[in-house]
Order: C-alpha cells, then structure tokens, then sequence
C-alpha cells in the first residue's frame, strides 16, 4: 500500500514546474514511479515500478546535472534549442553568462 510522504508539498507546486520536472523524466517511468522518486509517495510493497527496468544499461543517472533557477533554466533550454538549430555556436555565448550556465547548456546539448 502506498503512503502520501508529503502531498501539501506536491500541491503547492505550480503546474510549470511539474511541468518542467516531468520533462526532465524517462518516458518509460510511471507517475507513481516519479511520485517515489521525488520523495512524495512510499510504497512499502513495491519500492519501484515494475514496468521500468533499473538495470538497463543505458540508464545513468545524472549527478553531475546543473540546477538553474527556473528562468535560467527556460533561457538555456532556449539557447540550446537554438545552436542545435544552427543559429550560432556555443562559442558566440561564453563571456555572456556564467560558468554554471555554460555548463547547463553543453549538457542540454548532450
């Protein structure tokens, strides 16, 4: 049986950024899966999701993953859709903004 860990926490978030913490998630995952994962939901009887496969090899975990605030993160996600466009390259932008935020966008790049 499920238990709710803390539901207030999820429902104070804003759709934006449950939006934005969905995109970053596997497309295989389940919502309870993401429920479990975000510390929200415990599932004494079955600690992860059936359905999703923990020892595929591909799977890697992104520790090393940069966290922007919530704008920041929108204009990198901008500015790497746009090099991947082909509009300008990464070197027109390293001058203009932080390290972090350099190292956000080479990794959306990725």
């Amino acid at each position: 049986m499920a238990e709710w860990i803390d539901l207030d926490e999820l429902l104070d978030k804003d759709i934006g950024d449950i939006r934005e913490m969905l995109a970053h998630e596997d497309s295989d995952i389940s919502f309870r899966t993401f429920l479990i994962e975000n510390g929200w939901l415990v599932d004494e009887d079955n600690e992860y999701d059936d359905n999703y496969d923990y020892e595929d090899d591909d799977y890697e975990e992104e520790d090393d993953a940069i966290e922007l605030p919530s704008d920041q993160e929108s204009l990198a996600e901008e500015i790497a859709y746009d090099i991947n466009e082909g509009k300008y390259a990464l070197d027109n932008i390293i001058g203009l903004y932080s390290e972090d935020f350099i190292q956000r966008v080479e990794q959306l790049l990725d």
